[in-house]
């Protein structure tokens, strides 16, 4: 199958949802709205496995392109992971806003939001990329304004449009340099031309440079990196199929635009400083204060913001295919969280109640020694060639396990979560070889092993890990007192971000509940 007739045929995908959407309409009874949904998540599954047959069996193509759409094995594994979250979040919403006025207005834009998704997915031409992204964002702010009486809900899709029409200026502004430094509009060309390009000018060698910058800024801002991160732990105001979409689906699109260019971003040291930088220290301090929150919904936004940095981080490392397993399993993985919200806070409950005791030092000191080993052997079997750090990464992520589980386990167990652990590393390892094989050629190589980039995160991560044993260890200190009282807070970084927000364009709310003449209350936030 050629790559035009693939690409135009997952179009019918797109179109497809953006047609049953004009079908829902509020004043019409539950059963109608009931058989779209239904109509809606059958033909999902069809296009579903259509979309990864044709991503799968039509080759790669590294020469340039001149089709308005295009097809590829990392597209087509993007939309499965769209298509399969949109399918389970509309299954799921059925029961959720059952006998909800706001359950067709749901339906209608989750679908317009789905298609807007696919079409900035599928695009290769520079407008209709903008056009889909710019599409992505007001469908969602829709959403997110569901049940416009909660204030807190609004004031987070305020603060959202906001960096969102500044992440498109961004986009919108690296898209006008590419064109004057490569004068087509095609996505595929101008990646061909990154690749094999060998001789620019000075002229186009910086609006290279500063159009990856701005797709850079573009990505950070996307996916919620500190400062600009109040807006996701907010908009657990929202409900639950919404939050999912925007957590498990939306937000990883800052990832997939460096994904697509990936030859762009590694043509500048200074765009990959940047992400690094940005994305590095929200990794550290969201994962910080993930840790001091109780409420759960809050817990796994702090989690999104972490986890989109470390994707950001893969891709500026050149680490192309760990960033599209990471893409993709995060999505499911926040999917089923958020849907299983319900479920967690029992789960909870039910560990908090059982006999537990913190890792000892011995409990970490035969962790290290099993981890160490296991990762040894590892890599000494594998013929990786990249940076150091996602092999620490791996190290102090299993250390942390085996010492957690293991300090209130016997020694039947500890041997279970060995194998557990090597069984982990090996299904990664297979999956990484597959995704591998199907996009490493149309990507830059990764960096160097002990890199000055590499150090810098090597050196986060183990920051981060020995904060969090020393927080383990010493809870009870005055100083670990003090410093998670300021991670609780989030280091007030977004008390601040709002009030700046709120400056320059204030919000007004008005209020449910009437005035004694019957006329509703409003109230206006960021005003004199």
């Amino acid at each position: 199958m050629s790559s035009y007739t693939s690409a135009l045929l997952l179009i019918s995908l797109p179109l497809f949802w953006t047609i049953l959407s004009w079908f829902i309409s509020p004043k019409r009874h539950f059963f109608s709205t009931f058989s779209i949904e239904k109509i809606a998540i059958l033909g999902s599954v069809f296009l579903l496995v259509v979309s990864l047959f044709a991503g799968f069996s039509t080759p790669v193509n590294t020469d340039a392109g001149v089709m308005l759409v295009s097809i590829s094995p990392m597209k087509a594994m993007v939309i499965f992971t769209v298509v399969a979250i949109g399918t389970i979040l509309m299954r799921f919403s059925r029961n959720y806003l059952v006998g909800e006025a706001c359950y067709p207005r749901f339906l209608r834009w989750m679908q317009l939001t789905l298609s807007s998704v696919v079409i900035t997915i599928l695009a290769n031409h520079l407008v209709i990329f903008w056009a889909g992204w710019l599409a992505v964002s007001l469908s969602l702010h829709k959403l997110l304004l569901l049940y416009p009486e909660r204030s807190r809900a609004i004031v987070a899709a305020h603060k959202k449009f906001i960096l969102a029409r500044s992440s498109e200026l961004l986009m919108a502004a690296a898209f006008v340099l590419l064109f004057l430094t490569f004068d087509t509009l095609y996505i595929d060309e101008i990646t061909y031309q990154l690749n094999n390009y060998t001789l620019l000018t000075s002229k186009q060698a910086d609006y290279i440079n500063y159009a990856a910058c701005l797709i850079a800024g573009a990505a950070l801002l996307k996916c919620a990196q500190l400062p600009a991160h109040g807006w996701l732990i907010n908009i657990v105001e929202a409900p639950t199929p919404v939050s999912a979409l925007l957590h498990a689906g939306v937000i990883n699109l800052g990832g997939y635009l460096l994904l697509a260019f990936a030859p762009l971003v590694a043509a500048s040291s200074q765009a990959q400083w940047l992400l690094l930088v940005v994305a590095g220290l929200s990794v550290f301090f969201s994962a910080l204060i993930m840790t001091t929150r109780v409420t759960i919904k809050v817990r796994l936004a702090w989690s999104t913001s972490s986890q989109m940095g470390l994707m950001l981080i893969e891709c500026a490392m050149g680490l192309y295919s760990l960033a599209l397993i990471h893409l993709v399993a995060h999505s499911f993985y926040k999917a089923y969280a958020f849907l299983n919200t319900g479920s967690a806070v029992y789960e909870t409950l039910e560990h908090d109640i059982s006999a537990h005791r913190a890792p000892l030092f011995a409990d970490w000191l035969n962790a290290t020694f099993i981890t160490s080993l296991i990762i040894a052997v590892c890599y000494s079997l594998s013929e990786y060639q990249g940076p150091a750090s996602p092999w620490i990464l791996m190290a102090l992520a299993f250390t942390a396990f085996l010492a957690m589980r293991t300090a209130n386990s016997d020694q039947t167990q500890m041997y279970m979560l060995i194998a557990i652990s090597i069984a982990l590393i090996s299904v990664y390892g297979f999956v990484k070889g597959l995704t591998q094989h199907y996009i490493t050629s149309a990507y830059p190589p990764p960096i160097d092993m002990f890199s000055i980039m590499d150090l810098w995160i090597s050196g986060l991560l183990v920051t981060l890990f020995g904060l969090h044993v020393a927080m383990q260890t010493f809870a009870q200190h005055r100083l670990v007192k003090r410093f998670k009282q300021l991670l609780f807070a989030g280091f007030y970084l977004d008390e601040w971000f709002t009030k700046i927000t709120l400056k320059i364009h204030p919000i007004t709310l008005r209020s449910t509940e009437p005035k004694p003449n019957h006329v509703a209350s409003v109230s206006k936030i960021g005003s004199k």
